[in-house]
């Protein structure tokens, strides 16, 4: 069979190993980007899902509109002021299958063949192979410790020119780096992009999973021009399972993200809609969060603790205040898929670093995840994967 050229962009299968290993048996896997299932509020759920049913079963099981459920959506427009203060109206958010729905929505939105994205780097692979699939050139530019480099900004923009169609960035807890953006850099950059027409992805998966007490603003909430497009998600601060994720856009773009979802699928689950507002409105998501944010907290303290312990002093991390990753950088002439070799073959799963970038391969880093895996399992799979770094590098 000939298949669509755009396959031959999506030869990384990393994500996709990454979603097998965490089913493998007996398989301690730091490699999945996954909160703990532990967490998930199922009784909660259920409840939810019965009220919905024994008093909106009809509606819950037809069609939505292919906005999303009003209510939903109103509730989620109001959190985004309660929380961030940013001030979208409920026309100017969409509800999407998860927050990869809304990344390859913006893709098909903004992006030809041949068109340049830029991306920091290293960034989320997923949105990556969505970019690639709509065969546009990716563009990684450096990141330090405050967020994106506008210098490199700057030339990037300077050398392409019109042919810039977006950038994507994840401020807040960056996955795979876990770091996020400084204040500071949040205003520059939306300073310094406002002189552009440029679309701008701020993808916040991550935002409300802080060790710290006070939330980074948005840069959706320096943005006065309106080319900021937030993609949120209750699948990390929530359950992935259900699939709802939204996305807020001014009106000027909401009508072309609404032609699309319509051809993509319509519309999303209506019951799993309806179930996540009756739970917005029955229970306090705000107690759920800071509950698996103080678990999480003790297990990237665990893992680093571990770190610090069994690892050589060449392996190199920043602790993160937030999200679930912890980025560890080996020195130069070594290659974490050599590693990663030898860990699968003592039952220990992480994913390599070079998954990570855009364009210009980079292998001695890997992510680890630290939110899946129990304090035990933890301790024991670190101190499996310390032994064999020090045996690794000593070579």
């Amino acid at each position: 069979m000939k298949f669509a050229s755009r396959m031959e962009c999506l030869q990384d299968k990393a994500l996709l190993n990454a979603m097998e290993l965490t089913e493998t048996a007996d398989m301690i896997s730091f490699s999945a980007g996954f909160p703990s299932p532990e967490t998930y509020p199922v009784e909660d759920i259920k409840e939810s899902f019965i009220q919905v049913l024994d008093h909106e079963g009809k509606e819950a099981l037809s069609y939505c509109s292919t906005s999303g459920y009003g209510k939903l959506r109103e509730l989620i427009a109001e959190r985004m002021r309660d929380k961030f203060d940013v001030d979208y109206g409920t026309d100017e958010v969409v509800i999407t299958s998860g927050s990869q729905q809304a990344l390859d929505m913006s893709s098909m939105l903004f992006i030809n063949k041949g068109d340049v994205v830029l991306f920091e780097t290293p960034s989320y692979l997923g949105a990556v192979n969505a970019l690639r699939a709509y065969e546009a050139e990716l563009v990684a530019l450096p990141t330090d410790y405050e967020g994106l480099v506008l210098d490199s900004l700057k030339e990037a923009l300077d050398k392409y020119g019109e042919r810039v169609k977006l950038i994507y960035v994840i401020p807040d807890f960056q996955n795979p780096t876990g770091r996020s953006w400084s204040t500071e850099r949040r205003k520059e950059f939306i300073e310094f992009i406002s002189a552009y027409d440029v679309p701008v992805i701020e993808d916040a998966a991550y935002s409300e999973l802080c060790f710290e007490d006070r939330l980074m603003p948005p840069l959706s909430y320096y943005d006065k021009k309106g080319q900021v497009v937030y993609v949120g998600t209750f699948s990390k601060t929530f359950c992935p399972g259900l699939r709802v994720a939204w996305l807020c856009a001014r009106k000027n773009l909401m009508e072309n993200y609404l032609i699309l979802k319509n051809a993509a699928d319509l519309s999303s689950s209506a019951i799993a809609q309806r179930q996540m507002a009756n739970y917005l409105q029955n229970h306090d998501l705000d107690a759920h969060i800071k509950w698996i944010t103080g678990l999480y907290q003790e297990r990237r303290d665990r893992m680093m603790e571990v770190i610090d312990r069994e690892f050589p002093k060449e392996a190199c991390y920043v602790v993160p205040r937030g999200g679930l990753f912890i980025w560890l950088e080996l020195p130069e002439d070594k290659d974490s898929r050599e590693l990663l070799r030898r860990a699968l073959a003592e039952k220990v799963a992480f994913i390599p670093g070079g998954s990570f970038y855009p364009s210009g391969v980079k292998n001695n880093e890997l992510r680890l995840n630290f939110s899946n895996m129990s304090y035990e399992e933890i301790e024991k799979g670190m101190t499996i994967l310390g032994r064999l770094t020090r045996e690794y590098l000593a070579e």
